[in-house]
């Protein structure tokens, strides 16, 4: 069945594939001579081809609350270069040609390239090699120009047929990246220029062993219904659907070769989002091969939640799930794309801090305030805080302050704690992006006001204390002991003996959603949890191995989080900061409770805020009822 559709289906890139081979062998058949670069070669100077930038430090300083125009409406032009491949030198050199050209000319038609400029491969990362260079060269207008080796491979690999003589936007090329003022203004209109690129060519490196048993792997999962790729078992290559479907496509090999598909540079890169998401079409390139990018999304979805964090594999296979998921946001307008896209792209890289927050700012539309706009000078503090402001005033929800951590979440200094530090690269907070299904403070308006500079004014109740912490979650997962948990289980069993604490507790460790995004969970997991610990005193069913298999999975999807229990005999799940003695608040506007801890300061209604929570039995309003007595708080 699967040969039958994959001939169907593939049979225009078998075509295109096999040519490119073939022109791959005739060239290793007849070598091309050594490229060279010589003396007669002048270096290509970007004044040459001038974008007239005005001086970074001459421009006004624009602050929130004196000027709070958008960058749309202060950009004075939209001036770019563009890159064209003309041909192979007789020497093996490119020879290329370097133009302006302006974003808003009708006539304008350019492909733009994703990349990384490190090396393609994750365990080729240039921190342990020494920075990347520039070492490999092109001529460009007759002038010599050197580039990194990614993008040099990527270069060479092109085919002459569908590349050579159309215009190309590559960044490390059409920007002077030691112009420091030009490199503002131009990452300031990025955005633009994916969004009116033709093609976003995604380059993912070049191509090795494992590309092609991936690249058939991809196109036969991606070529069954939706019902026959529910029944596929990741990495089961004895399963009989596996089998059925998929034959010579399911070897260890092609299970493997898919892993590291997803595990190249690309799928960590900050800027690829926006470069991804903006994109009108893209093209998926890995040395000789094309991959379908929505093809690749769809089996990254189906693989993500069927894939516990244990497996070596899971991490990867969530990638291009997670870019289709800021998509598809973005199509859809859904929640707050900015926010949204903080929050699912914290564990990606960038260069500078300044980038976590830089890299995502075009998917807020065109209209942000200049303040926010790039500037590599100002303190990364100052970018943080200013986004998170900017997020506070244009939503109706606290949303953001779910993600600020504590403690164990920050690198960068100066910062309020209550504004998320997005240069910490780990997925932290209950990982469910928008937490819409909960609503701990039920329907009451939000309440926000910014006051004294970065001090942030809510309005709330306290509700209980945290009396204990136990182990993490990630803990437990790595070693399998849970002595803490136990023994804190035991207590509240005998201080309230009247209440279910076997329900709950394995609600509040799976913060009791699946992944069929239902609130509460109705498929009870009961002793799942012990199955899955190995702690049954008798040996379980097939039944109960396959119940233990999926809670594995949810209880992995979110391991940043510590188990506690509070003063009135609540069983609650948060960050990994929290400790004895700090306060769980309902806040006006906050879906989830949050985790307050006094400040060292003699005014008792200012608070650090420590990060959301889930706490069992008060994700729905519960704690509404009883008319709570509200007040503010200053979060500093």
């Amino acid at each position: 069945m699967w040969c039958f559709i994959s001939c169907l289906t593939l049979g225009k890139s078998w075509t295109r594939l096999i040519k490119r081979r073939q022109s791959s062998k005739q060239t290793q058949a007849e070598p091309e001579p050594e490229p060279k670069s010589d003396e007669k070669f002048e270096h290509f100077s970007y004044a040459s081809v001038p974008l007239h930038v005005r001086n970074h430090h001459q421009r006004r300083r624009f602050s929130k609350g004196i000027d709070d125009r958008t960058f749309d409406e202060k950009a004075s032009h939209q001036i770019i270069r563009l890159l064209r491949i003309l041909r192979t030198r007789p020497d093996g050199l490119l020879e290329c040609q370097i133009r302006t050209a302006n974003l808003g000319d009708s006539g304008i038609c350019y492909d733009a390239l994703s990349y990384t400029w490190e090396l393609a491969l994750h365990q080729e990362r240039p921190e342990d090699h020494g920075n990347a260079e520039n070492n490999h060269v092109i001529v460009c207008n007759g002038r010599q120009l050197l580039v990194m080796e990614n993008l040099f491979n990527c270069l060479t690999q092109l085919d002459p047929d569908e590349y050579y003589g159309r215009d190309l936007w590559i960044d490390a090329i059409c920007i002077d990246q030691d112009n420091n003022d030009e490199r503002c203004q131009q990452v300031s209109i990025m955005a633009d220029i994916y969004r009116s690129a033709k093609c976003v060519i995604i380059w993912l490196g070049p191509a090795d062993e494992f590309t092609g048993p991936a690249w058939e792997l991809t196109n036969a999962l991606s070529s069954l219904s939706d019902e026959d790729l529910s029944r596929i078992k990741p990495q089961e290559v004895e399963n009989k659907h596996n089998l059925r479907w998929l034959g010579h496509a399911n070897s260890p090999v092609h299970w493997r070769a898919l892993s590291l598909l997803f595990e190249k540079r690309w799928f960590e890169r900050a800027w690829v989002v926006q470069e991804l998401v903006l994109a009108q079409s893209t093209t998926v390139l890995c040395g000789d091969y094309t991959f379908d990018w929505d093809s690749m999304a769809h089996v990254s979805r189906l693989l993500s939640t069927r894939t516990p964090v244990n497996s070596a594999s899971s991490l990867s296979y969530k990638k291009p799930a997670k870019l289709a998921a800021i998509k598809n946001d973005l199509n859809k307008r859904t929640g707050d794309v900015l926010l949204h896209s903080l929050i699912r792209c914290r564990t990606y890289d960038a260069k500078y801090d300044h980038d976590k927050v830089y890299s995502l700012l075009g998917l807020a539309g065109q209209n942000y305030p200049i303040y926010l706009g790039p500037d590599y000078q100002r303190d990364v503090a100052g970018v943080f805080t200013d986004v998170a402001k900017y997020i506070i005033d244009r939503s109706n929800d606290l949303h953001i302050l779910a993600h600020a951590e504590g403690d164990e979440f920050r690198r960068i200094t100066r910062l309020p704690t209550w504004v998320p530090d997005w240069s910490v690269k780990r997925d932290v907070g209950l990982r469910i992006t928008g937490y819409a299904r909960y609503q701990a403070a039920g329907t009451l308006p939000c309440f926000k006001q910014i006051r004294d500079g970065d001090a942030l004014t809510l309005r709330g109740f306290e509700i209980d204390t945290i009396t204990r912490v136990g182990e993490t979650k990630e803990e437990v997962n790595r070693s399998k002991a849970c002595a803490g948990w136990l023994s804190l289980l035991r207590e509240l069993e005998q201080e309230y003996p009247e209440r279910d604490y076997q329900d709950a507790f394995w609600r509040t460790l799976l913060i009791d959603t699946d992944p069929s995004c239902t609130v509460p969970i109705k498929k009870p997991w009961e002793n799942s949890f012990y199955v899955w610990l190995k702690m049954c005193v008798d040996d379980p069913s097939e039944e109960e191995e396959q119940r233990a298999a999926e809670f594995e999975t949810s209880f992995t999807h979110s391991l940043n989080l510590r188990l506690f229990r509070t003063a009135r005999g609540h069983l609650g799940c948060g960050s990994l900061s929290c400790k004895e003695g700090d306060l769980v608040w309902i806040v006006q506007g906050s879906r989830v409770p949050l985790m307050l801890r006094p400040a060292q300061k003699a005014d008792s209604q200012t608070y650090q805020l420590v990060g959301g929570t889930y706490l069992h039995g008060f994700m729905q309003g519960e704690a509404l009822s009883g008319d709570p007595e509200f007040r503010e708080v200053t979060l500093v």
